[in-house]
């Protein structure tokens, strides 16, 4: 159960907080967009501010490909209640953990399952290549 334990933990942290990451960044790009034509209207003359916030704005919509906060934080709250499941029946004993002699290792089993998939989506998730358009050279 500890195994258990401490993968639920794990991922209701982790979970917790790529939403804050999300949540934090998501609201800083819009502030910072927002700001780039109120600049422009105090500093009419000036292209500097509006054009450094611009390129602030870019950066920060970049780092959304790098950093993947949304998709974590759903990958890792799925993960968090794939296990909580898993331990409300193993706290129950109800099925597939009925009989004593192997349901701390199927409950192993099952959490290192849960795991592995949550892992594939990360996997997936890094893998992706950025949609750059190609010329077609043929």
């Amino acid at each position: 159960m500890s195994l258990a334990d401490e993968s639920y933990n794990w991922y209701r942290g982790a979970a917790i907080g790529n939403r804050r990451a999300y949540k934090v960044t998501e609201t800083l790009a819009l502030l910072v967009a927002a700001s780039i034509p109120v600049s422009a209207a105090i500093w009419p003359r000036s292209a500097v501010v509006p054009a450094v916030l611009g390129a602030i704005v870019v950066v920060m919509t970049g780092a959304r490909s790098i950093f993947h906060s949304q998709e974590n934080y759903l990958r890792f709250s799925r993960a968090r209640e794939a296990v909580e499941a898993e331990r409300r029946l193993y706290r129950t004993g109800s099925a597939p953990y009925g009989n004593r002699a192997t349901r701390d290792a199927v409950l192993v089993a099952n959490v290192t399952a849960i795991e592995r998939e949550e892992m594939s989506g990360w996997i997936g998730i890094a893998s992706q290549q950025p949609n750059i358009t190609r010329k077609d050279r043929s």
